[in-house]
């Protein structure tokens, strides 16, 4: 009902949701209404600014104790200064960067036309500002997701204005220039701080569409398999297979052919072995409690980091869940044709839609229930974590990708219902706001349209959380609104 730990989005949140969509939609009268939205809107890039300069300059406020005394519950006190927080990227008061990049995308488009439209001086220039600070937050945070949304609303921007573009282009190639020139300035001053990831973005397209078909994720492991058997476990690596036994409470490693592999403790308490084809692999035996039962699991070690963990005894050994003594099967997914070979793209994104897009077809009705995606991604696909992430432990709870998010959590007539909405009101402004003469109130609609236009494009490598869709869905019952009144204004 209230969603995943860390995410809150569970179906009151949802409700919430269509709620504020809902009451903007039918409570929006006029201009006066979209100021109150923008007052809220400033508010946000400013204290987002405020927090995000001092991220990026090393110094988080939000780490300081002030702010831990206004945000923290007292239970927790003290607790978030150990929280090892990213230097040089801006992330707000949100709980990642790549969110920052979704608020910049709608906040940019809407605060630049409004500024460019606005003949009042008192309001062009807190407009300019939220402008600029929201393009400091889009290219601080260095959100890809930020950018590509923020790029998208620009064209469609060019296109809505296009004569007006090229009544003045000699203006929009200076101020085009101006802004290009101190972007690059103040990223060669920052040591290429701003654009850092951009390369990536360009790496990460090659790779979309370079040929990987014959590709194999696990030629690159160094573990190929892991399964248990009737006598113990087996570790499949490139040329060999590492058997493992329990034999009068001691484990006994063996190799494919029989013979004993010698594995002795260093000095660390770590079982390793000299022999070149595990070479990679060592253990450290563990002692732990399943409820009120102690036991002693061996933990697989691989690159410094926990891959897995055998329980033992002195009859068994076998390959377990974390932290408990229930056995555990590796999964092997199907994987989405056109993602295979290509799981790294993205930040690992490519890893986590490869794996999603095979299980759509259970939810083209009904989803798997609000803030549920984590319950249903294959998370003991561990080899394929390991690929991807290098590590295999790690608990995917999001698909960074809106459609995929409401496709797999509310299914796909929730995720056809949603679009509707979206491309509608898209296609209402453009039918609206598209023709050759516009006042105010056009170019209102349009610049809160281009913001909706802004999420929904980022929203292709984002996914939905509280700290975005609030503003999206008030921002989407705005333009609705918008839109209405327009339409009757204009009979």
């Amino acid at each position: 009902m209230w969603g995943m730990y860390d995410r809150a989005e569970g179906m009151m949140t949802q409700i919430s949701y269509l709620i504020l969509f809902l009451y903007t939609a039918l409570s929006y009268r006029s201009a006066q209404d979209l100021k109150l939205i923008m007052v809220a809107m400033g508010v946000l890039i400013a204290v987002n600014s405020i927090m995000g300069i001092s991220q990026f300059a090393g110094h988080d406020l939000m780490a300081s104790d002030w702010v831990n005394s206004l945000v923290v519950p007292d239970d927790m006190e003290g607790k978030i200064s150990a929280i090892q927080f990213k230097k040089a990227k801006m992330y707000g008061t949100v709980n990642h960067y790549n969110y920052i990049g979704s608020i910049a995308a709608m906040a940019f488009p809407v605060c630049s036309v409004l500024a460019l439209f606005e003949k009042r001086w008192k309001f062009r220039l807190p407009l300019l500002l939220a402008a600029l600070l929201s393009l400091m937050l889009l290219l601080g945070s260095t959100s890809r997701a930020g950018l590509v949304g923020t790029a998208a609303a620009v064209v469609l921007a060019a296109i809505f204005f296009r004569r007006l573009l090229f009544r003045h282009w000699k203006l929009v190639l200076s101020v085009f220039g101006g802004l290009l020139v101190a972007v690059i300035g103040l990223n060669f001053a920052l040591q290429n701080a701003i654009f850092e990831r951009v390369p990536m973005l360009f790496d990460d397209i090659v790779t979309v569409f370079s040929d990987t078909s014959d590709f194999d994720y696990k030629d690159e492991l160094p573990i190929r398999a892991v399964e248990n058997t009737d006598t113990g476990a087996v570790i499949t690596v490139q040329r060999d297979a590492l058997f493992l036994s329990s034999e009068e409470g001691q484990i006994v490693f063996r190799d494919q052919q029989g013979n004993e592999v010698p594995f002795t403790f260093n000095e660390k308490g770590v079982l390793v072995t000299q022999n070149n084809a595990f070479a990679d692999l060592s253990f450290r035996p563990v002692n732990s409690v399943d409820g009120n039962t102690p036991y002693t699991y061996l933990r697989l070690i691989y690159n410094r980091k926990q891959l897995l963990q055998f329980y033992y005894d002195d009859t068994q050994i076998y390959l377990a869940r974390t932290n408990t003594t229930k056995p555990m099967t590796l999964e092997e997914p199907p994987i989405a044709g056109f993602l295979k070979g290509k799981e790294r793209i993205g930040s690992m994104r490519g890893y986590i839609w490869s794996r999603t897009i095979p299980i759509l077809p259970r939810y083209l009705a009904l989803g798997a229930g609000p803030d549920c995606f984590i319950y249903e991604f294959p998370q003991d696909d561990v080899l394929g974590k390991l690929y991807a992430y290098g590590v295999g432990n790690i608990v995917v709870d999001k698909p960074h990708n809106l459609y995929l998010q409401i496709f797999v959590n509310e299914g796909g007539i929730a995720l056809l219902a949603f679009l509707a909405i979206c491309i509608s009101y898209l296609w209402d402004c453009f039918r609206l706001y598209g023709g050759k003469r516009r006042d105010p109130n056009g170019f209102r609609g349009i610049a809160v349209g281009l913001g909706v236009a802004g999420y929904l494009f980022a929203g292709f490598f984002n996914d939905s959380t509280v700290t975005t869709s609030i503003m999206f869905w008030i921002l989407l019952g705005v333009g609705v609104g918008m839109n209405r009144q327009y339409r009757k204004e204009s009979v």
